[in-house]
Parts: structure tokens; sequence; C-alpha cells
């Protein structure tokens, strides 16, 4: 049995998507420093684990492997 191909969302249902998450930030009255940093971890981590876990593979985010790395080990730490 085949299974299908996962397909990529469109541009505007990725719009769509965004606009619900900004408005659950607002709604929770996170700072723009905060929404920052929880997009930042959340799309760094998805990039780790598509790329099987290699953060050199992830640094096809044109982000040098190195700086994903200190990126990772500080979202690693609880914040203060």
């Amino acid at each position: 049995m085949a299974t299908e191909p996962v397909r990529s969302p469109s541009l505007a249902e990725m719009a769509q998507a965004l606009n619900v998450l900004f408005q659950g930030m607002l709604d929770r009255s996170l700072s723009l420093e905060e929404a920052v940093w929880t997009f930042e971890v959340r799309y760094v981590e998805a990039a780790v684990q598509r790329c099987g876990g290699s953060i050199q593979r992830a640094a096809a985010l044109q982000v040098h492997r190195n700086r994903l790395r200190v990126k990772l080990k500080r979202f690693a730490q609880p914040s203060s």
C-alpha cells in the first residue's frame, strides 16, 4: 500500500495559521520579545527535527550551525 505524499500548505494557508497564532499570543499578552523567542524556538526545533536531528543539515536555514547550537543550548535553559 503506497502512502500519499504530504502536501505542503499554501502561502495563504500559512498566513491564516500565523494569524491564529498571533491572535493567541496577543490574547495571552505576550511581549514582542516573548513572541519572537517562542516562534524562534519552535522554528529551530522543527528544522532540526526535519533534518533527523542534524544541526549541520538544519543549517540550511541559512544560519551557521554553531549559531544554531548556541540557540538550542539557550532554549534548553529555563528562562529567568
